[in-house]
């Protein structure tokens, strides 16, 4: 039973950063003039770009740029937040400092604005933790993530002119990284389903009859022959008598 907790976070946490990312791009669009974007994006391997590692998912070129990222992050934050009730704060913010990291370091030197990278690393994280974790409710997430994200794997190719295909391509690659390294944490259904499964492989192992079931037997067959013999001694000294 999901508590309200748990729905408030699923609709809470995944506006709320909307929320913060269309704030912070109406600044610097109409007030700044792009001025935050250009200082704080993420700038490869030099140390005024170390802050964008956090800060370059909330800047964005125009608003086609950032609506082509709000519904899927969105979508994909959503599903994770629902599905990883007790985990999506640690996937999360791994997959968003994960991706900034391995652009700062292994990204072309140009600035690097947009969500993009963290809903690439999203969609790969949903899509193979199914794999990796043999859950039915995680792979049945893998498939809906499948069918309608399957399209961005050709986001990741070079050559796209304005696009970060690097981040694409190493978001996915944390995705799946982050998938693989959490597939042992476990969710509360999971735990319940592995604690069923526990039980009922321990009552599969139970005999049929008890160890001693036949040692027992045969002991008190050997009672019922003492008994017996003493019986027909007795009954002999009487007759002798």
């Amino acid at each position: 039973m999901l508590s309200k907790r748990h729905i408030g976070n699923v609709i809470k946490w995944p506006l709320g950063l909307l929320a913060l990312m269309w704030i912070v791009f109406i600044i610097d669009y109409y007030l700044t003039g792009g001025l935050l974007s250009a200082y704080y994006g993420l700038h490869t391997r030099e140390l005024a770009g170390v802050p964008g590692i956090l800060l370059s998912p909330f800047f964005h070129g125009g608003w086609g740029h950032l609506l082509s990222n709000s519904v899927p992050f969105v979508s994909l934050t959503g599903l994770l937040v629902f599905f990883y009730a007790r985990l999506w704060p640690r996937v999360l913010a791994s997959l968003w400092i994960g991706t900034g990291a391995l652009v700062w370091v292994l990204g072309r030197s140009v600035t690097h604005i947009g969500a993009s990278g963290v809903v690439y690393a999203l969609a790969a994280f949903l899509a193979f933790s199914g794999i990796f974790r043999r859950d039915f409710r995680a792979v049945a997430v893998s498939l809906l993530v499948l069918f309608y994200y399957g399209g961005m794997i050709v986001g990741i190719l070079p050559g796209q002119e304005g696009v970060s295909w690097e981040s694409h391509l190493l978001g996915l690659v944390m995705g799946i990284f982050g998938a693989y390294v959490y597939r042992s944490e476990l969710e509360e259904h999971e735990v319940k389903a592995r604690q069923k499964k526990a039980t009922r492989e321990d009552r599969k192992k139970e005999p049929f009859l008890r160890d001693d079931t036949f040692a027992k037997t045969k002991e008190e067959r050997k009672n019922e022959a003492f008994w017996e013999k003493l019986k027909e001694l007795s009954e002999r000294e009487r007759l002798e008598r």
